[in-house]
């Protein structure tokens, strides 16, 4: 079910902050027509901008009011911020146990502005067209609604992105909710992510994921290559593993990585060993 979207023009241009939902489908295997479906927000406020799962915002809203830290279905996934100021975007990337990834940016693209204008959720929206991560977009801005950005890293048109799809069909982006004035809640999840955060260049990380791919258990294991004798290993699924279970697991866990082959930037795809 699509949520209804409001739009205040009469206090958007004075309001501090504003929230906007976008619905993301994507492929994480490129050879499965399994679709994934998730929502994000992409807050925008006189600081900046940050851009994450919603889940976050589920997470840190029942810590606020019940005082419970996590919820079944919540995990740790990678987010983005820029300060308002600064070109450079920030990208958090998880990987193994507790460790987040500083990868530093500017994602360079270069809109070519389209003539078709048509109407999204009521609102007129005009077409432009880039490449960027290895992947041909087609963007739908409203030029009424002046923000310079979109989901993800994409930014610099006349306008908010309202809908966003690569020409393969892997990545579909939009606009499903929208608030004005949102209560700025506690980032708790993503400020505890920010500040223990190690800085990588993104050859780095990727030289990260091969070791993971190696060894699956390594940050649970802490560096060791099986499970001491008498003791269990408990995946952060639920899943507990004796000693004799742990390589048909590390197999399933390598199958698991080969298959999230199909990211946004297509050109930072992992090659794992055969």
């Amino acid at each position: 079910m699509k949520y209804i979207l409001f739009l205040f023009f009469g206090t958007l241009m004075f309001s501090q902050n504003h929230r906007f939902i976008y619905e993301v489908s994507y492929k994480k295997d490129s050879l499965s027509a399994d679709i994934t479906k998730e929502n994000y927000h992409l807050d925008i406020d006189v600081d900046g901008i940050m851009y994450y799962n919603r889940m976050y915002y589920i997470n840190d809203s029942l810590f606020t009011t019940k005082k419970e830290y996590g919820f079944g279905g919540f995990k740790l996934t990678s987010f983005i911020t820029k300060k308002s100021k600064e070109e450079t975007y920030h990208n958090y990337e998880y990987i193994g146990d507790v460790n987040f990834y500083e990868i530093t940016g500017i994602p360079e693209q270069n809109w070519k502005l389209g003539d078709s204008i048509r109407i999204f959720n009521g609102f007129k929206v005009q077409n432009a067209t880039a490449e960027f991560g290895g992947r041909k977009w087609t963007a739908w801005f409203c030029n009424n609604i002046p923000f310079p950005y979109g989901p993800y890293k994409f930014h610099g048109l006349p306008g908010l992105i309202m809908e966003l799809e690569d020409t393969k069909g892997d990545y579909h982006f939009e606009v499903i909710k929208s608030e004005n004035h949102y209560p700025k809640y506690e980032r708790f999840s993503l400020e505890n992510s920010i500040s223990r955060s190690i800085p990588i260049n993104q050859k780095k990380l990727n030289k990260l994921k091969i070791e993971l791919y190696e060894n699956p258990f390594k940050y649970v294991l802490n560096g060791q290559l099986e499970i001491p004798e008498g003791q269990k290993l408990m995946l952060d699924d639920g899943t507990i593993l004796s000693k004799s279970e742990l390589k048909p697991a590390e197999k399933r866990e390598r199958e698991k990585m080969k298959a999230d082959n199909n990211p946004i930037e297509l050109d930072k795809a992992v090659k794992y060993p055969d």
